[in-house]
Formats: structure tokens, sequence, C-alpha cells
């Protein structure tokens, strides 16, 4: 059976209070038969620095590790992104191997917890998507993402479980994205970060702007 989920975050205002922290990914397990299972809650604490001893901090890694090579895999996501921000008035971003180096340690986490699906917490805005190997390349992944614009409310929308991954990727204040990619137990699991990070609430209305951007 094919499957794909997907899982997206969102940040209060700067100054507000930091949210409860986001339980332990390992207890929310990625299993192919739930097509529609339900993401685990939305990250709503503020960015801030990384710690010295951050372990979501960049090490050093390739941004994908599938077929195709990295540097055309990272083409693919970057180009997917941008064919669809161009849409909405929200300008290009370009390939970070920092964010990728991020975003590839969170997906070598989510495999190694025996495919815990779940966000790292850390200070950059986060995608993440999962589904039965095979199903998801870059594009199906951003794909998947951008069609929750069918249920964003323009223009006053907000952030929203159903579409905060649509929102993340045209905001226009982001300007740079990396990925990272693991497979577990037959899945392909992806993770996006990007920088500054997106779905700042109070900022939509800025941010996000509809198709032929009026």
């Amino acid at each position: 059976m094919l499957a794909a989920t997907a899982c997206g975050q969102m940040y209060r205002k700067p100054g507000d209070p930091p949210a409860a922290a986001q339980p332990d990914p390992a207890q929310q397990q990625f299993e192919p038969s739930a097509q529609n299972a339900p993401p685990p809650p939305p990250s709503s604490g503020p960015p801030s620095s990384a710690a010295p001893n951050d372990p979501y901090a960049p090490v050093a890694a390739e941004p994908v590790a599938m077929g195709g090579g990295a540097k055309a895999i990272a083409q693919r996501f970057v180009d997917a992104h941008n064919a669809v921000r161009a849409k909405h008035c929200a300008g290009p971003l370009t390939w970070s191997p920092k964010l990728a180096a991020v975003a590839q340690k969170w997906a070598d986490t989510l495999r190694d917890k025996g495919c815990a699906f779940g966000h790292s917490g850390g200070q950059y805005g986060e995608n993440l998507a999962a589904g039965t190997e095979g199903v998801l390349d870059p594009e199906a992944t951003v794909k998947m993402w951008y069609d929750e614009i069918a249920k964003y409310k323009f223009p006053n929308g907000g952030f929203s479980m159903e579409t905060g991954h649509f929102t993340q990727v045209i905001w226009r204040g982001t300007t740079q994205v990396g990925c990272g990619h693991s497979q577990c137990k037959g899945n392909d699991i992806w993770v996006c970060n990007y920088d500054p990070a997106g779905n700042w609430d109070g900022q939509y209305r800025e941010n996000v702007l509809p198709r032929g951007c009026k």
C-alpha cells in the first residue's frame, strides 16, 4: 500500500513566551498503512540561537542520500520550491549546506528511533514528509506540501495543521532551504529546514500572498 504523510510547525510572535515542549518524536511512529495519519502537535516556541552542544547543530553531511546524486537532488528541491514560490511573489530560495546538514542529522535520528516522526524543535523552519519507499521524490514532496493551498483562507489565514507546510514553502521572508533524507522499514523520510523560519504568528498577511499576489 502506498502512503504519505507530512508534518509542519509554527512559531509565535517574537517576544511571546515559549509553548510547552513537544513530545519525544520517538513516541510517534510512521506506519505505511496509516495514509492519513495525523501529524504531531506543531512546535510553537520562537527560534533561538543554538547552544554549543545543540544536538541539531550543523554537522558534515551530504544533503540527500538518494539516487541521482546529492547535488542533483538538492537542485531539484530548490527548483520545486522556487516554481511554486514564484506564483506568490516570493523570492527564490538558495540551497544551504548548513541547513541540509541539520536536516540530514534529524532524518537520521528519526530513522534510528525506528521511523519516529516528529519535529526536531530546532531554530529553523521545518517541514517533514514520509511515505512508502519510492512514492516521494523532491517534486512530489514539495507538491504534497504546496497542495495544502486548497485549505488556506486568503488573505486572513494563519497557522493550521492542515496548511502549515504550504505556508512555510511560500513564506516570503524565507531565503534558504536545505533537506535531508533517510529510509526506514520500507519508507522514505524527508526533512527540509528553512531560514529564516516561516509560520510566524501575526505575519501571514505579508508573507503568504495569493496566486497573482493581489
